[in-house]
């Protein structure tokens, strides 16, 4: 017998919505500061102009949309009175306000509350995963899936690769050509780092082996869509991340060589960190999605096993609901 999930997620677990809405405006609002701090390193006036843009989207995104909703659904979790649902409708107006006007979505805080707000959106996606884990899947939606996911981590990491070897690079020391910037930097104690290739080599490894376990899994009916996109976004998100740390090496070799800060010249790791952080929150809100009718074993065991010892709906029966015709008698 099919059942609803006893669990819905607005219904049951208004406060659970509510923490990931949280998590995710913090992680938003955490990554449009940080790639504000990156702004001054740019020396193009119109790429300064358009990461400016897309970090205020993610801004707008994380104060004005994701932090009154989620206001509003943790203070009417449960069953609440009339005066807690004014109460939410109150504090999800004023919050945001309150929020841009201190000064608090633009602060450097909100980078270390967003490795908070990042432990607990990775622990709701594990519960919503384990939710979700016998969720059916349409014939042939889990390879498109995985095939669009692994190409556009793929192509992540092609960008990456490319702002970290030759975008960057070439923005930070525009007098020179690329061979004649390595030349220098190979000319110097230990060579050019290696890290950035490192990064690209490994990310693209880890992305095509999850490809092929996913491909896998889901042939032995193990792997579903709703697991791979969340892998997948949280594949993105880790590759984007991890792709500040990989150029760390080589900026501080051109600044130390060539003069100069040891940030990025390059807009393009602080596009892709937006990317980034909009992936692992997409991924948090993902598991907010109702998981598939969970089926009650028992009580379709009793339902197929209809008659059990009783007698079928003749009247008269064999011990197992099937009807038996009386026996003639011979007089």
């Amino acid at each position: 017998m099919a059942r609803m999930p006893r669990r819905s997620p607005f219904a049951g677990r208004h406060a659970r919505a509510g923490i990931s809405f949280l998590a995710a405006a913090v992680i938003l609002a955490a990554t449009s500061v940080s790639v504000d701090l990156a702004l001054l390193t740019f020396p193009s006036e119109q790429w300064r102009a358009i990461v400016a843009a897309a970090s205020q989207a993610m801004e707008f995104a994380g104060v004005w949309v994701a932090l009154p909703v989620g206001t509003a659904l943790l203070l009417t979790a449960g069953e609440p009175a009339a005066w807690r649902r004014a109460l939410a409708v109150a504090a999800a107006v004023a919050t945001p306000i309150v929020v841009q006007l201190s000064g608090a979505a633009r602060s450097p805080f909100l980078i270390l509350l967003a490795l908070a707000a990042a432990v607990i959106g990775y622990a709701l996606i594990v519960f919503g995963v384990a939710e979700h884990r016998r969720d059916p899947s349409p014939p042939g939606r889990v390879p498109v899936a995985v095939a669009v996911l692994a190409t556009a981590n793929l192509l992540v990491i092609a960008l990456g690769a490319l702002h970290l070897l030759l975008w960057n690079p070439l923005a930070r020391v525009p007098a020179l050509d690329m061979g004649q910037i390595y030349l220098v930097l190979g000319s110097g104690p230990g060579g050019v780092d290696a890290t950035p290739a490192v990064w690209a080599f490994g990310a693209a490894f880890v992305t095509i082996a999850a490809a092929v376990a996913a491909l896998v899994g889901a042939a032995r009916g193990l792997v579903n869509t709703h697991l791979v996109v969340t892998c997948g976004l949280l594949l993105i998100h880790a590759t984007s991340f991890f792709l500040w740390g990989a150029g760390i090496g080589l900026g501080e070799q051109l600044a130390s060589t060539f003069g100069g800060p040891i940030g990025d010249a390059s807009p393009v790791a602080s596009l892709l960190a937006l990317v980034g952080a909009a992936c692992l929150a997409g991924a948090i809100l993902m598991q907010l999605l109702p998981a598939a009718p969970a089926v009650d074993d028992e009580a379709d065991a009793a339902e197929q096993d209809w008659g059990g010892e009783e007698d079928g709906p003749s009247g008269s029966g064999d011990g197992h609901g099937v009807p038996v015709a009386p026996a003639s008698v011979t007089p």
